[in-house]
């Protein structure tokens, strides 16, 4: 199959995409050795014989797809939408809109939530994908026929799978549920970059860090992360977080002190060592009410474990008996957030879908009010306090 590679077949096949009730897209990508991942192609698919394969190698200007992907009427069907969305949203600047996630609405349906595709299509249409191209250069020309077909595949079958998820959300009279959940992939902050200074947050190994390590790590991180995104390299590359950890505890203040420390790489040490030793005084000069909270250690609560562990097993219960995903639901921290009330306005618990299937009924268990799903003559005193 030919690939779309020019403007004129680009905007053709995007006015037809304009014109569908819906189509399933999905994206090729190389991402071990770069920042950010190097798009190879764009699969977008009408029905089972009706699919394409849009060029982004060769294709200079893809705003095109831009207006299909933030285009309100036509349904645009991804599985496992985040990651693709953010991709499409960097590459066109298009905000995503009228987003279907079967990945998403299988959890509705009585299906995992975390359901890989081919597992999904197995299991709703009895289809099963090979799986032959998942380590290939998707940008590497021309590409073969095998790599077409497997491409071709990820989107060929969306458009069905969609109707079969959605006769069995309707079934169920899910479908407000479905759609509230989904208007969240019409968030533009969603596919936001996470600004280089809370890139902190996510190093590894700072569980016994002082809040003075903790400023020292985050000027390092925000460095990385900086440097990375410059030079277009992963940010491993540049530094490890063990190597930003050690760092962090021993504050070099020479390049002879800090190409001593264990597990800093000479390489790094001698094309770094301004930036990294800059860094430490950052961190060192921040004003200590600026420096990054930490938590203290806290004591295990028997009650409270217990209270936890009756409201994950209501959780349960609840998912099992309705056939909704428990992790469309909520986590283990959110629900220990719920009983504990910190951050309680913003708990998913309490808004919308999830207040309705089970915020509301776990408050009145906690609280007494309503011993649901247990004998309602049964009081469980040691466990109930105001929620």
């Amino acid at each position: 199959m030919p690939l779309i590679n020019t403007p004129d077949a680009l905007e053709t096949l995007v006015n037809r995409a304009l014109d569908a009730p819906c189509v399933g897209i999905d994206t090729e990508f190389v991402w071990e050795q770069t920042y950010y991942p190097r798009l190879g192609i764009v699969q977008v698919g009408f029905s089972e014989n009706d699919c394409h394969l849009i060029d982004t190698v060769t294709l200079s200007d893809l705003s095109p797809l831009g207006a299909l992907i933030a285009n309100r009427h036509t349904v645009k069907i991804l599985h496992d939408a985040q990651q693709d969305l953010w991709i499409l949203r960097r590459i066109t600047d298009a905000v995503p809109c009228n987003i279907f996630d079967t990945r998403c609405a299988a959890g509705f349906a009585g299906l995992g939530s975390t359901l890989s595709l081919g597992n999904l299509l197995r299991l709703c249409l009895n289809i099963q994908l090979p799986k032959t191209e998942t380590r290939t250069n998707w940008l590497r020309r021309p590409l073969s026929d095998k790599q077409c077909a497997y491409a071709l595949n990820d989107v060929r079958y969306l458009p069905a799978l969609r109707e079969h998820i959605l006769t069995d959300i309707h079934r169920r009279g899910r479908e407000n549920w479905l759609a509230e959940e989904l208007r969240q992939y019409d968030i533009s902050k969603l596919y936001d970059d996470r600004a280089p200074e809370e890139q902190y947050t996510r190093v590894k190994g700072t569980g016994r860090l002082s809040r003075r390590d903790m400023a020292i790590v985050r000027e390092l991180a925000t460095w990385r992360e900086k440097e990375a995104q410059q030079v277009d390299r992963p940010r491993a590359w540049i530094m490890r977080d063990d190597a930003i950890v050690q760092i962090a505890r021993r504050k070099p203040q020479s390049i002879q002190s800090l190409k001593r420390l264990r597990g800093i790489p000479r390489s790094i040490a001698n094309q770094y060592s301004n930036s990294l030793l800059n860094a430490v005084q950052r961190g060192l000069a921040t004003d200590e009410k600026n420096c990054p909270p930490i938590s203290p250690p806290v004591r295990p609560d028997p009650l409270d474990d217990a209270r936890l562990d009756l409201a994950m097993a209501f959780l349960r219960g609840r998912c099992l008996s309705e056939g909704i995903d428990i992790a469309m639901v909520a986590s283990r921290s959110d629900i220990k957030e719920f009983i504990s009330k910190k951050n309680a306005p913003n708990n998913p618990l309490n808004t919308g879908w999830r207040r309705e299937f089970l915020g509301a009924d776990l408050t009145a268990l906690l609280t007494g009010k309503h011993a649901i799903g247990i004998n309602p003559n049964t009081r469980l005193p040691w466990l109930l306090r105001e929620v």
